[in-house]
């Protein structure tokens, strides 16, 4: 399965960072880049496509999302949108972050 990962995506792991930071928490950015790319790897997408289907107002966008977890910590919320190519990555958020459905 390929992972492509789209900017908003990333700038979201910066800004993810940079808050956990302001929390007194560490970074982990880059560990969740990981995370995120094994979890899709292992799914069989032709059988389940995981996760549900969301929309976030003002944005155009067919996608779903996950709660993945990066070990002992809360699940991280990741949109996603599938096509029989590729996983695109939009978006991850903390749940503990500001809403988005707001």
């Amino acid at each position: 399965m390929n992972i492509v990962w789209k900017q908003t995506a990333l700038q979201s792991l910066i800004q993810l960072d940079i808050w956990r930071e302001d929390n007194g928490w560490s970074a982990i950015g880059e560990h969740l880049v990981e995370v995120i790319e094994n979890y899709f790897v292992q799914q069989e997408m032709s059988i389940y496509i995981p996760g549900k289907v969301v929309a976030i107002k003002g944005v155009p966008i067919y996608m779903r999302m996950v709660l993945i977890s990066p070990g002992k910590s809360d699940p991280y919320k990741v949109f996603y949108r599938y096509d029989k190519q590729y996983v695109e990555i939009l978006l991850i958020r903390h749940p503990y972050q500001k809403s988005l459905f707001e």
